[in-house]
């Protein structure tokens, strides 16, 4: 274990080193933030892998909790277990990126705020572990050769009704949100709404002045609750039209039933997952065992870390697909422009990263690329009247 961390010490440190030193950075900010941006995710990276490999070989820990006879007493324990260490692991890197996104003035939520809601999330974690890893037992008990088949049967119903809830009752527990006011932004909106065929899309706005100073909008929800949401930052800072290309953005979203897509292939990878899993380790005895559950976590894990660049490139596709959608709906694209060099000036983003991190980390296209696509487009429709 001792080799491990050191190696990954070595790790961290060429992380930081290339990042802050020689990575080529292009962003439109005079500092290095986009860069340690990139430094903090991947080191952050194999933390849970680490955890639970330590874990693995603390095989008495292990079988303590085993001879715990209260199933729902052991289970706790040993949630708790890993939600203590996943928290501590994470914590320094959290923190210090926490003071670094204040001084550069990226965030502007206090502390105690900030430590709060990381609480509170972390405790959503450890209830939604919890529930998890107690009905995961009891179907490996009951049915130890198709454990995987029946959790995914088990799965649809619940992310389905997580999704549904989402904007209800989770997200006000972070932010606050309101209707966005009568008034000519939110008349423009319907119009483009209305024109889009979704008038019974619910507008609102959500009040992240007091913890960044950043700009976004998102679509969030399924059935009668889908609703776009535009931050309370993006209405001070921008101006209509600006405004109206990134809604026009976010509408397609919604007209192109991209939520459903993203559960689907979520569900879908979940199916794959499962399948892998419950065929390695068909010949395992005792899989519901403390022990094969580490080991099952531990492989989960690396298999969601490979998997993550198909999805990632699923979610560029769809941010391709809004983007030129908003295009075609623009008639001027000069504010378009605008309004990606304001994304990208107030997060102090990287807008070029290399081709390696796009593919281990971004959801979307890159801001350089996008602006690219809309000046080729300008171009085109003056060359093309």
């Amino acid at each position: 274990m001792k080799k491990i961390m050191i190696g990954y010490i070595i790790y961290i440190l060429s992380l930081f080193l290339y990042f802050y030193f020689l990575y080529p950075l292009t962003s439109f900010s005079d500092t290095r933030y986009g860069a340690l941006a990139h430094a903090f995710f991947f080191a952050m990276w194999p933390l849970q892998l680490l955890m639970l490999y330590l874990l693995i070989k603390k095989t008495n820990i292990m079988e303590q909790l085993e001879q715990i006879r209260s199933e729902i007493k052991k289970v706790l324990l040993y949630v708790t277990l890993l939600t203590i260490l996943d928290y501590l692991i994470h914590f320094p890197f959290r923190f210090v990126w926490y003071r670094i996104t204040v001084e550069e003035g990226v965030r502007t939520q206090g502390f105690l705020s900030w430590f709060a809601e990381h609480l509170l999330s972390k405790g959503m974690f450890w209830l939604s572990l919890f529930l998890i890893i107690l009905i995961t037992r009891a179907v490996m008990k009951k049915w130890p050769k198709i454990w995987g088949v029946i959790l995914w049967f088990l799965a649809i119903p619940v992310v389905l009704f997580v999704v549904f809830v989402q904007p209800i009752w989770i997200d006000p527990l972070f932010d606050d949100f309101s209707l966005l006011e009568e008034g000519e932004l939110r008349k423009e909106i319907e119009t483009l709404t209305a024109g889009a065929g979704i008038s019974d899309a619910t507008l609102l706005v959500v009040n992240k002045s007091e913890k960044v100073s950043t700009y976004n909008a998102y679509v969030t929800g399924i059935f009668d609750h889908a609703r776009i949401v535009l931050w309370d930052t993006t209405i001070a800072g921008m101006e209509q039209s600006e405004i109206l290309f990134i809604m026009a953005h976010e509408i397609a979203h919604y007209i192109f039933h991209h939520v459903y897509w993203g559960i689907g292939l979520y569900l879908f990878l979940t199916l794959l997952v499962l399948l892998v899993l419950q065929r390695w380790t068909r010949a395992w005895k005792n899989i519901h065992s403390f022990p094969s559950l580490t080991k099952l976590l531990l492989t989960t894990v690396a298999i969601l870390i490979l998997m993550q660049p198909l999805s990632l490139w699923v979610s560029r596709q769809m941010e391709r697909q809004a983007d030129q959608y908003a295009i075609n709906q623009t008639e001027d694209l000069h504010p378009a422009l605008t309004s990606y060099q304001l994304l990208a000036e107030q997060s102090k983003a990287d807008i070029s990263p290399a081709p390696w991190i796009g593919w281990f980390r971004s959801s979307h296209p890159s801001i350089a690329d996008r602006i690219e696509r809309i000046e080729e487009e300008i171009q085109n429709r003056e060359t093309n009247p």
